[in-house]
């Protein structure tokens, strides 16, 4: 019997790179049609650049043993910190200070 995943991608090390300009991970995302339909509807509001949340885990392969990131297309969603949600899905942004606190250098 076969699972039925939610839509969900990987990001795996690049095998072959041709430049200093080439992709340092390849891989594919698979879009739920929530996520296409917001898509859609963003464009039709004038949206020239529409967003999508995306949220991933750390992996390793169980077939080459190498590690990826499995990954998640969601809704895009503002994040309002006066949600009750979670603060693990909340987007990460460059000004997103908490994120980079426990960073030790």
């Amino acid at each position: 019997m076969e699972t039925d995943y939610p839509p969900s991608g990987t990001l795996f090390e690049a095998k072959v790179r041709k430049s200093d300009r080439s992709p340092d991970y390849t891989g594919q995302l698979e879009l739920a049609p929530e996520v296409v339909e917001d898509l859609v509807k963003q464009i039709k509001d004038g949206k020239r650049k529409p967003k999508l949340n995306i949220i991933g885990w750390k992996k390793i392969s169980g077939k080459c043993g190498k590690p990826f990131l499995s990954l998640r297309g969601n809704v895009f969603e503002i994040y309002n910190p006066h949600d009750q949600g979670s603060d693990q899905d909340k987007p990460s942004t460059s000004n997103d200070h908490d994120a980079l606190a426990d960073i030790t250098f």
